[in-house]
């Protein structure tokens, strides 16, 4: 590039010299000197249309133009950029065909989608799941094929939600799960999965528990009477009458079981609707529950601070919610020391979603444990949960409580510091109390 430009440049010097020498031979040395130098641009001139018109007819290699010097630099650059560029398209349409093949290796259905929801392209599997067709449906809206007010509002919604479970408008039996996310620059990736099993083998399982306890509740209260029959016909023999006793507890610890699955098959087969419940004072609930602890001995007077909004009141069931807030008291009072603090907060969260934590200074749980902490029945120390009387249940019931008002449960702890368990629901259940709600 260096030895081209030194050679324009001399090319330049040569005509200076030429356009001198003739000047001092006709004695015309200015004028000459601008005809040499009108000569070089118009030579300069010819040479740049000549590379415009092989730019143009697509920069053949057999019609490139014959140049040198600072014509020579821009044909090389030129020639390189070319190469570059192939190079770079090769490169893309080899991912681009990468992409498409893996897309189409998928088993769930793919569908790429504009910002307002026109189908730009579809993998085999969406053909299959929801009949689509090239080139019938690609530039339709998704949502005129997907018929659903909740497809619709899902579509729509700038904070896209985890997942969306709706009924296949082409087949009743057909459960489909549909999750869209941003895509590239304003596109939309939606995925669909046909969960129509999983929905099945959950509906099955759902009724056996539910079946199950029913048909347990009977003969549990049966042996509860005939024991509560035998404790008061005991006469003075102290051995009897303690197995008796424990024969009650025992009876009373599988009924609180039986009783606590039956919520949650409930909570698991019925749905909430987003404006459905009444306006409930929380800080009035929180207060009444850190009474009644008290009152029965379960906690001290002053081991329990609650903190607490009281103009903030949240739209939701009321038996539902007085369950979730009795179940995380009871959790932080049955799985810590004697008089460990305790501090009950409900409060707006930074975004504007009504929240209720609770706070413990106690042992603390290690972080192995914490993702499974809402699983039925899962323990993390099974022997002291049987002696505090816990049925590995409440935790599951406050996480099916939180989604069904729209929100979700954050737990956190560090072993010997503490634990604390938020509960955030649906900022649309944000309301302001008026009156004597309670």
């Amino acid at each position: 590039m260096n030895k081209n430009l030194s050679l324009e440049a001399w090319r330049l010097f040569w005509v200076l010299v030429a356009g001198i020498i003739a000047g001092l031979m006709t004695s015309r040395l200015w004028p000459t000197i601008v005809l040499a130098l009108l000569a070089y641009c118009i030579w300069q001139m010819n040479q740049l249309f000549r590379l415009d018109r092989w730019i143009q007819q697509g920069l053949k290699r057999s019609q490139t133009p014959n140049a040198g010097g600072l014509l020579e630099n821009i044909i090389s650059n030129i020639y390189r950029l070319k190469t570059s560029r192939k190079r770079g398209k090769k490169q893309l349409a080899l991912l681009l065909g990468q992409y498409r093949a893996s897309a189409e290796a998928l088993p769930d259905a793919t569908v790429i989608l504009t910002s307002t929801g026109e189908i730009q392209w579809f993998n085999e599997a969406a053909e299959i799941l929801l009949r689509l067709q090239t080139p019938r449906d690609l530039g339709q809206r998704i949502d005129n094929l997907l018929r659903d007010p909740k497809f619709r509002k899902f579509l729509r919604a700038t904070k896209r939600q985890q997942e969306l479970r709706l009924t296949s408008p082409l087949d009743n039996e057909v459960i489909l799960s549909c999750r869209l996310i941003n895509y590239g620059q304003d596109k939309l990736l939606l995925t669909v999965r046909d969960v129509s099993i999983r929905e099945q083998l959950n509906r099955v399982r759902r009724e056996f528990v539910s079946n199950a306890s029913h048909e347990l509740r009977t003969p549990l209260t049966v042996i509860r009477g005939y024991l509560e029959m035998m404790s008061a016909d005991n006469g003075g023999e102290d051995e009897l009458r303690d197995k008796i006793h424990i024969l009650l507890e025992q009876t009373a610890q599988m009924e609180n079981i039986i009783n606590e699955m039956l919520t949650l098959s409930r909570l698991e087969s019925s749905t909430l609707e987003a404006s459905e419940g009444e306006a409930l004072s929380v800080a009035q609930i929180l207060r009444q529950l850190v009474s009644d602890a008290v009152r029965s001995g379960k906690a001290e007077s002053d081991q329990i601070t609650v903190t607490v909004d009281d103009s903030l009141c949240l739209i939701g069931i009321r038996a539902e919610i007085m369950s979730l807030c009795n179940n995380l008291l009871y959790n932080a009072l049955q799985h810590n020391p004697a008089q460990t603090p305790i501090e009950l907060q409900w409060f707006r969260s930074g975004s504007d979603a009504p929240c209720l934590a609770v706070n413990d200074d106690g042992e603390g749980i290690e972080q192995q444990h914490l993702s499974r902490l809402t699983e039925r029945f899962y323990r993390v120390d099974s022997s002291r949960s049987r002696e505090s009387g816990g049925t590995g249940l409440g935790l599951a019931i406050v996480k099916h409580i939180v989604q069904r008002h729209g929100g979700h449960i954050d737990i956190s702890s560090t072993p010997t510091v503490g634990s604390s368990f938020t509960c955030c629901f649906a900022t649309s259940r944000a309301v302001e109390c008026v009156g004597d709600e309670v």
